[in-house]
């Protein structure tokens, strides 16, 4: 029986010129990821897709990638990635479109509506570092949007998560203008351009901008990275 391990090795070759800076003190931007990214798009027509389940984002995803994926792009995308438990290591690939939302949420969700509101991917251990790693697949540059929430990028402990999905239930796209201009804001919008990439604390308040470019015949492809740090190293990967 055939696999696709080797394949995946030759669609997933680094670009020589690939190069990491800081866009701020929050987010790492990075240019020319891959050697080819024509071969990564490829691949990931090949993988099988489900609709967007079990989470607020809106659209289609595949099926998760092995553990060793994501190690592969890690060695020499992210060089200095500090000791991580790569068995943790997640990969996949989420295809989002204009005007609908995850097939758990409804309709008047609006962390899952186009996102319109900013939602965070914390583990289960807030105490752990996760980064969130994304690529652009589209041949068009595309925006993250990282917001606050009282004064925080984070969502750092259950309370505060608690506090914000209380505030956030009370949102409504008739009082949306007013309920995003005070406690709760945008504080920085991303841009990144294809076959360029991004990396944030998964704790951060996020959401993709998605506009009415993107359908269920051409949707925003993302390849999704995830990386565990170990805690004794969470502080060197802030400096």
């Amino acid at each position: 029986m055939e696999t696709i391990d080797s394949y995946f090795r030759y669609c997933a070759e680094i670009s020589e010129k690939c190069t990491v800076t800081d866009h701020n003190e929050h987010v790492l931007h990075i240019k020319n990821v891959f050697k080819d990214p024509y071969r990564m798009l490829k691949f990931q027509s090949l993988i099988s897709k489900w609709e967007s389940c079990s989470n607020a984002k809106p659209g289609i995803m595949s099926l998760k990638l092995p553990y060793w994926t994501g190690e592969v792009i890690a060695q020499d995308m992210l060089p200095d990635l500090p000791k991580h438990d790569e068995f943790m290591n997640e990969t996949e690939f989420y295809y989002f479109y204009y005007n609908n939302t995850g097939l758990d949420a409804t309709t008047d969700d609006l962390r899952s509506n186009n996102c319109t509101l900013p939602h965070t991917d914390p583990g289960s251990d807030r105490s752990i570092l996760n980064m969130i790693g994304l690529i652009n697949l589209n041949q068009r540059d595309v925006s993250t949007g990282f917001w606050e929430f009282d004064g925080s990028l984070v969502e750092d402990s259950e309370e505060f998560a608690d506090d914000y999905n209380d505030y956030c239930s009370d949102i409504t796209p008739d009082n949306y203008e007013e309920k995003t201009n005070g406690i709760l804001k945008k504080a920085f919008d991303v841009s990144y351009g294809f076959n360029e990439a991004i990396i944030y604390d998964s704790k951060a308040f996020h959401q993709p901008n998605i506009d009415k470019y993107y359908t269920r015949e051409n949707p925003r492809i993302m390849m999704r990275l995830s990386y565990v740090l170990d805690e004794e190293d969470d502080e060197c990967y802030d400096d």
